[in-house]
Parts: C-alpha cells; structure tokens; sequence
C-alpha cells in the first residue's frame, strides 16, 4: 500500500521522464511500475498533461538537494552561495553517473515544439529560475558584480547546460572536472 499515491506518482513519472523521456512513457508504464491501477492515476491525475505541470513542479521546486534549498532561502547571500549553488548542482549530474542532467532541460529539447502548453509551462520554469539566481545575487550586501546580475544569471543557465550536455557525451570525469573548474573560474572572474 503506497501512503502518498499522488506524490508516489509524481516521483516516479519524474524518474521515467529522465530515463525514457516524456513521449517514451506511457500512463501504463507509470501504472506497472507503480502497481496500480489505472483508476488510482486518474482519481489524482486528469491526463499526461496535468501529471507534466506537476512532475515539472516537483522537479523545480521540490527534487533538488536541501543544500540547494537552504542557500536560496538565506536572507543575506555571498559570493561563496552562488559558487555553491553550482556546486550542488553539478554534484547532483556527478551523482547520477552523467546519465541525466536536467529534467527542464530534457522537457525543453523535447517538447517546446509540440504545442504552447508546453512551450509556456517551460519558459515559465525557466524564467522562475533565472530569476531566482538574480534576486539571490542581489542579496549579497555591499556587493558590485563586474557583470549585471541578469547576466551572471544567463551565464550560469548556459554554462551548466553545456557544461552537463558535454559530460553526458564524453562521460570522462577529467574532462568533466575540467570544464566545471574553468566555469567556476569564469564565474568568480564574473563576480
């Protein structure tokens, strides 16, 4: 007997969208996989589509690693936060094996071209975390970054996704280390 079923069917969907992608799975493997019925995903769930808004709502606001979590929620930030934001974040690539990256980033490459509701759910998602890094920048006392905060904030987006999408593909852990040392490099130039 699952205790939760809808958060249970979240995770577990949110899973499946990185291994197979969102096209790939189906209602059914998310049932099997579960076991259960049919019913019991449709008594949370309307269709794929109301189970996307809310895998990509635990994705974004719930999945990351409570490291993640507490340096966005400080009242005052440094330097060393955003720095560690990254950190976290690559680790957390690092911990899968390079295997997947970004459940955003998937969903993006993916479904962007399939309709508007998807295309606006994701650049609702990523605008949401943009400007998160950009307040947090901004939270850092008696601070003047060499760069605006909005690009400081680009530049990580861009940086991590390429920087992931490159370990994905060569999955050498020197390589990776070494592009990961010289975007924090950049970064901290940057800041």
């Amino acid at each position: 007997m699952i205790k939760n079923p809808k958060q249970e069917i979240i995770k577990t969907s949110h899973n499946l969208f990185l291994l197979n992608w969102y096209k790939n799975t189906s209602i059914n493997n998310i049932v099997e996989k579960l076991w259960i019925s049919k019913w019991a995903f449709y008594h949370h769930f309307r269709d794929k589509k109301s189970l996307f808004l809310a895998v990509m709502d635990y994705f974004f606001y719930e999945s990351a690693p409570k490291e993640f979590y507490e340096i966005l929620t400080k009242k005052v930030a440094s330097k060393d936060d955003i720095i560690n934001l990254c950190k976290i974040l690559h680790w957390e690539f690092e911990e899968n094996k390079f295997k997947w990256w970004c459940l955003l980033w998937n969903m993006a490459l993916e479904l962007s071209d399939v309709d508007e509701f998807y295309r606006n759910k994701l650049s609702e998602l990523f605008k949401n975390w943009e400007e998160g890094i950009i307040e947090h920048i901004k939270k850092i006392p008696d601070f003047t970054p060499k760069k605006s905060p909005e690009t400081i904030a680009k530049f990580i987006i861009f940086s991590m996704e390429w920087i992931n999408l490159i370990a994905k593909v060569y999955k050498d852990k020197r390589k990776d280390k070494q592009n990961f040392d010289l975007f924090l490099e950049i970064l901290e130039e940057m800041l």
